[in-house]
């Protein structure tokens, strides 16, 4: 328990939580229950989060969850509904929190989270920033202006890798900043179905399908390598229409199986299960929330070597690094995993991960928050 003169720590924590689907809900609930356990917390989540017209999903609820309500956590925000901006700074402001966690990724949130923040900071309340994206992914000149305008706001800021620090510093010189890498989960349990293997070597790509994430290099490196024994699982939401890159995949066929729909949790473990490895080509990255759950699984890691993620993918050791936009040299390790075993690596995956812990990244931002105390 994190105490102070007077108590117990008092914090609070904005941010979507289950049954919102989706890694920062993953994210923001696992950090509530760790943080619980720990402060005098008060937690808000979202009574809506995305209008239709807007979210390019089909839901922004993960079905396994239908009905759940995080225990300790308030749904009451509506970030197109200034009325419950004021009814969630109320509860803040009788709370009384020496500070409020506001997990930042998105720029849909700017109006809200700035009435917030410009209310709570006139009661002397402090922000700290956990930035998932200093920018979104997909970056515009206007992306870049709202960040810095939200961003401004806060006293304390926290990130998951020193390559999202250094983009932060750029855009708020005097932040002051703590690191710590995204935490290893370990809530979502063993396969449900059991499926059988299709080739020596079974890769998986996990998760939302957007331009960024470098999927068409992927399926470039198989095409090259059609002739040999390798089968993808494509699983995941697609995000945006490629014709060019479905008529690739149509090219391979015989090795690639699309599964276009959010996977949810209960049936992770299943796709994870049968992968001997997964493979994030991605063009740019922050971070990703699929290494650990890779490493969750025990399993290596493929990726590039762009933004954190060199952080937490030791090469060699829990996975391989490869140049991003380089199908040939993404096809040349994924030979290398061919001719090996990669079971090989699982001890080198397990060491990685016992430094990528829930309990290390809250007291992480713990201490951060008592020095703004």
């Amino acid at each position: 328990m994190k105490k102070t003169g007077g108590g117990l720590i008092r914090v609070g924590l904005i941010g979507p939580v289950l049954p919102y689907r989706g890694g920062i809900a993953q994210h923001t609930t696992m950090l509530h229950r760790t943080l619980r356990a720990k402060v005098d917390l008060l937690s808000v989540s979202f009574k809506r989060l995305y209008p239709k017209w807007l979210y390019p999903g089909k839901t922004v609820l993960d079905s396994g969850y239908k009905g759940h309500k995080e225990d300790g956590v308030a749904y009451d925000l509506d970030p197109l509904n200034p009325v419950t901006w004021e009814k969630v700074c109320r509860r803040f402001i009788k709370h009384a929190p020496q500070t409020v966690i506001i997990p930042w990724w998105t720029v849909f949130c700017t109006p809200c989270y700035l009435s917030i923040c410009s209310y709570l900071r006139q009661k002397g309340v402090k922000i700290l920033f956990l930035c998932h994206n200093v920018v979104e992914h997909e970056m515009t000149e206007w992306k870049m202006t709202a960040s810095k305008l939200v961003l401004s706001q806060g006293s304390r800021f926290f990130t998951h890798s020193e390559a999202e620090a250094a983009r932060l510093k750029a855009l708020i010189p005097k932040a002051e900043i703590s690191t710590y890498p995204h935490p290893v989960y370990h809530k979502f349990q063993g396969p449900l179905v059991k499926h059988g293997r299709r080739a020596k070597l079974e890769l998986l790509f996990f998760g939302l399908v957007r331009p960024y994430k470098g999927l068409d290099i992927l399926i470039e490196a198989m095409y090259q390598l059609r002739k040999e024994d390798i089968f993808l699982t494509i699983a995941g939401e697609w995000w945006y229409k490629d014709e060019s890159l479905k008529s690739r995949i149509q090219s391979v066929k015989d090795r690639i199986e699309v599964v276009d729909r959010y996977i949810t949790e209960g049936e992770t473990a299943t796709f994870f299960d049968r992968a001997d490895v997964i493979v994030l080509p991605y063009r740019n990255a922050t971070g990703s929330g699929v290494i650990p759950l890779a490493y969750h699984y025990g399993k290596p890691v493929i990726t590039t070597t762009v933004g954190g993620l060199p952080e937490v993918v030791v090469d060699g050791v829990s996975g391989r690094l490869v140049k991003p936009e380089d199908p040939d040299a993404l096809a040349k390790v994924l030979q290398e995993f061919l001719l090996m075993d990669p079971a090989s690596m699982h001890e080198g995956v397990r060491k990685t991960a016992e430094s990528m812990t829930w309990e290390g990244l809250a007291e992480c931002i713990l201490n951060g928050i008592e020095k703004n105390i």
